[in-house]
């Protein structure tokens, strides 16, 4: 029996996270501030059926889970109202154009009417560190087919203002749930 010699990266940090719509000029939103991200897989979950006679089971029907999306979430340690406004669906108050362009509020989609959310990627890259504390290089999860939900933050006396994002990443059909790569810089 062959052993094979497995790759051990060890990853930490968040160093970056990108928000990258899918229009017709696309754009992307990158932003250092994502404290926690969590990534969970959405499943179809299948069945199992036994036939059993007494103390017997003389047959199973099982069906496999297959997952069909997956859950992003993830929150900041600061307000970012650009990617505010693409999670949550919502308009940018702005005055000024181009260099001059000042952000002065933020309205968001109204309560009992469907939203028309933006589609985008997400991305979020990690490190891989050595043992002296050296990053040996970095990982790139992306996750493609991204509408975000309704934002929700958390307010503390004392504390700075955290949003939290809640993201839905569903691909078409026959397509991978997320993409991983490992790099050895940063994309510039």
């Amino acid at each position: 029996m062959a052993v094979e010699k497995l790759t051990e990266k060890p990853i930490v940090n968040i160093v970056r996270v990108e928000i990258v719509t899918e229009e017709d000029s696309p754009k992307t939103y990158r932003f250092d501030t994502a404290s926690e991200a969590t990534y969970a897989p959405v499943v179809s979950e299948g069945e199992e059926k036994v036939l059993r006679i007494k103390n017997t089971i003389l047959a199973t029907n099982k069906t496999e889970d297959i997952q069909y999306g997956s859950d992003l979430n993830f929150t900041q340690v600061v307000m970012v109202p650009e990617v505010l406004a693409i999670v949550d669906g919502g308009t940018l108050n702005t005055t000024g154009e181009l260099e001059s362009k000042k952000i002065t509020g933020y309205t968001p989609p109204v309560v009992g009417a469907p939203v028309n959310r933006v589609k985008f990627t997400t991305k979020i890259y990690t490190e891989e560190k050595d043992g002296d504390g050296e990053t040996l290089g970095y990982q790139c999860f992306a996750f493609k087919g991204c509408k975000g939900k309704p934002v929700s933050f958390t307010f503390k006396d004392g504390e700075f203002m955290a949003p939290a994002y809640t993201v839905s990443s569903r691909v078409k059909k026959g397509t991978v749930p997320y993409n991983l790569d490992f790099l050895e810089e940063l994309p510039a």
